[in-house]
């Protein structure tokens, strides 16, 4: 299939570096490289580093010049497509700005930070800024395409989509800028066919380089945003700190907490995802930076801050909404988190 397509074949380098590799060259793909260890290199091994030094500056070069993407209504509007090279040396380095990483076909091993893990066809990377990482692709037909665009891009077609659930589009910013638990979001996507469609496309506009490429390119990098939030917005894996390992179910967790806020439990979100409750508890937390219990609260109030100003339902009705069945209740728990009580909130900002 792919590996029929001329954009696909081995460079000159994979090739070299392949040959590297089938000569005793194993050990070096099978774990992250540092710097450090680059200086130990006889020059052969550093010819190698040399030719996948100039790769990255170049890319880093282009990201960074200030007049490459002046095109663009917003100079910090760009994006950057390579192929990663195959059999060429892990080695560890970090971007300021997002990168993603796409498998089109084959695995690898991703090194990132203190962990590893594999990724396979179809898992969609997005990587925090400045997150030191690296990619093992020794196989002809593992096809990884890495996509570095900028901040603000980033934040204009995939951030301000995830506005529309508040909480999750705060949490995974928490992880991409902040950083707190896990430097990275994975999609799995599988053998989607569009996904393989648009991902080509975008290698294509950036090989023939025509007429309005980059706008094509900036357009196609949205498009591709709405499809992973259309399909997998909530199939997103990230790192639990907890058990170290990767975990497919705290964005849904988060999401199914702020769908059933008026009425959610501990017990019941224990139960429905199969944690034990104190671990969960504790796994909130550490995600979160709350209790479980000051989270749904917030929750709740943001839903009644919503409701006083956009409708016109009586307070008490609107305390009983949002699971606050007794109004001194009720106004406790709002004026401890807008310093106000209900009656002054809707007089202040009521429409």
């Amino acid at each position: 299939m792919y590996m029929n397509n001329r954009i696909f074949e081995l460079r000159v380098e994979e090739l070299a570096f392949k040959r590297d590799y089938e000569n005793g060259g194993q050990d070096y793909l099978s774990r992250p490289m540092y710097y450090s260890e680059y200086e130990t290199l006889d020059d052969e091994k550093k010819e190698h580093y040399r030719i996948m030094e100039i790769h990255h500056r170049n890319v880093m070069g282009k990201m960074n010049e200030s007049t490459a993407y002046n095109i663009f209504n917003d100079p910090d509007d760009y994006v950057e497509i390579v192929l990663h090279s195959r059999y060429s040396y892990p080695i560890m380095h970090n971007h300021e700005y997002i990168e993603l990483v796409y498998v089109y076909g084959g695995t690898c091993i991703h090194f990132l930070e203190n962990q590893q893990f594999e990724m396979k066809e179809g898992d969609f990377c997005i990587l925090a800024p400045n997150t030191k990482h690296a990619l093992s692709a020794c196989a002809d037909d593992a096809i990884l395409i890495n996509i570095m665009i900028s901040q603000r891009l980033f934040d204009d077609s995939f951030m301000k989509l995830m506005k529309r659930v508040p909480t999750l589009s705060q949490f995974l910013e928490n992880i991409l800028y902040g950083k707190s638990s896990s430097p990275y979001i994975l999609y799995p996507t599988g053998n989607d066919h569009w996904m393989h469609e648009i991902i080509y496309h975008m290698l294509e506009e950036r090989k023939e380089k025509d007429y309005l490429y980059r706008e094509s390119v900036v357009h196609l990098v949205k498009q591709l945003f709405i499809h992973i939030l259309r399909n997998y917005e909530l199939s997103a894996i990230v790192f639990n700190p907890k058990k170290h390992e990767q975990d497919p179910h705290i964005v849904a967790l988060i999401a199914y907490i702020t769908v059933n806020a008026a009425h959610v439990t501990l017990d019941l979100v224990a139960d429905f995802f199969g944690y034990n409750k104190s671990y969960l508890s504790q796994l909130i937390k550490k995600y979160i930076g709350k209790t479980f219990t000051a989270f749904v609260n917030e929750l709740r109030m943001k839903k009644a801050a919503e409701l006083l100003t956009n409708s016109d339902m009586k307070i008490t009705d609107i305390g009983i909404e949002v699971g606050c069945y007794d109004a001194s209740h009720f106004n406790r728990k709002f004026l401890k988190i807008y310093q106000m009580s209900p009656k002054d909130y809707r007089k202040k900002y009521q429409k």
